[in-house]
């Protein structure tokens, strides 16, 4: 299961149809922006949301989930949360399933994080620089 909290506006929840069983697992979230980057935020509404994505939950290589996310965050979360691996120490992603503090009770081999900059096309440079251009002159 892999949970998404939108600063308490949305949950979104991705979750396989069984628990996993006893034994070794690679469990892998991946989310495709469909924005641009950090460079989205000069052309985005400023509505407090920023552009979509779909993300895809897979165990051991197999999709058990997928889901579009309509909204994401247009900005960095704040300096005192954390990214914890193993326990939830700060603010609990939902207090429905769990409180802080959450340990895993399961053993925790390796965990990558990979993050892929946006491949720009000519086009989205061109959106980009214009809308860069345009705030300026707005400023």
């Amino acid at each position: 299961m892999f949970l998404w909290n939108l600063v308490d506006l949305e949950r979104i929840r991705w979750e396989g149809p069984d628990a996993l069983t006893p034994g070794k697992h690679t469990v892998t979230f991946d989310f495709k922006y469909e924005g641009l980057g950090a460079g989205t935020l000069a052309f985005n509404n400023m509505s407090g949301l920023a552009r979509p994505g779909t993300g895809t939950l897979l165990v051991d290589g197999k999709v058990v989930d997928a889901k579009k996310m309509a909204k994401t965050l247009p900005m960095i979360l704040q300096w005192d949360e954390s990214f914890d691996i193993g326990s939830d120490t700060l603010t609990g992603v939902n207090d429905a399933d769990y409180t802080p503090p959450f340990a895993l009770t399961a053993k925790l081999n390796k965990l990558t994080i990979k993050v892929d900059r946006p491949q720009l096309s000519p086009e989205d440079i061109k959106k980009l620089e214009t809308a860069m251009r345009n705030n300026k002159v707005s400023e």
